[in-house]
């Protein structure tokens, strides 16, 4: 016996809309993982800043 899903659209237009969300879903978490990546990337450049500056502090001091 086939079990039915109570939520899945029945017609191509609820079809149709369900796809369109879905892609709708997607492009949000693209765009906010590549916000993610950039924030990430932007932070690891500070921190290298940072070390940088240190090291030239620790030599300079020598």
């Amino acid at each position: 016996m086939t079990q039915q899903n109570p939520s899945a659209p029945t017609s191509a237009d609820d079809q149709a809309d369900r796809v369109a969300e879905l892609h709708a879903q997607c492009r949000a978490d693209y765009e906010q993982a590549a916000a993610n990546r950039t924030a990430a990337a932007g932070g690891a450049r500070d921190q290298l800043a940072l070390a940088r500056a240190h090291a030239a502090e620790a030599v300079a001091a020598r």
